[in-house]
């Protein structure tokens, strides 16, 4: 590899180790906040709102849960289409391209998740309704950041050669 690229590609593997440290971040506080439930009642919600460590795990959640997606899509994303010789675009066209490639179940999930992120906690700690909601999707979205994680990072390795 050449100087640039390989500069990317090493870029890449440092990307590659931090996703992994902020997937397994996220799935052991979505243990620790729900016991990997993703059904959440209102009188769930409440009960965590009712807590000071649930709040403090709530926190914890949505940050973990912003910051994984943040990493995949505005930096994880680019890399790994530079490295692989594509072009990179908008977030919103990285992820199609990525959907295209097998990499992500679906771009419209990872779309949706941004726009959950920056509700989760701000938006609904005031209603426990819409707490219970939003905790639940963003629950089982982190399924889906898992899932593609684990594709993305076997890209990686087979196809450009490029390990954690």
């Amino acid at each position: 590899m050449s100087g640039p690229l390989r500069e990317e590609a090493e870029r890449l593997s440092r990307l590659l180790a931090l996703v992994a440290r902020e997937d397994e971040h996220l799935l052991a506080v979505r243990q620790r906040l729900l016991d990997d439930d993703c059904v959440v009642s209102v009188a769930r919600a409440e009960a965590l709102l009712a807590d000071t460590s649930g709040i403090d795990r709530l926190e914890s959640f949505g940050a973990k849960f912003a910051r994984m997606q943040d990493t995949v899509v505005d930096k994880l994303i680019p890399t790994l289409l530079r490295v692989a010789g594509e072009g990179v675009l908008a977030a919103i066209d990285n992820l199609g391209r990525m959907e295209r490639l097998g990499l992500v179940e679906s771009a419209d999930d990872w779309i949706e998740m941004r726009r959950l992120r920056n509700r989760l906690v701000h938006e609904y700690i005031e209603h426990p309704a819409d707490l219970a909601q939003a905790l639940g999707r963003a629950c089982r979205f982190t399924y889906v950041m898992h899932d593609d994680w684990l594709r993305i990072r076997q890209y990686a390795a087979e196809h450009l050669h490029v390990d954690a």
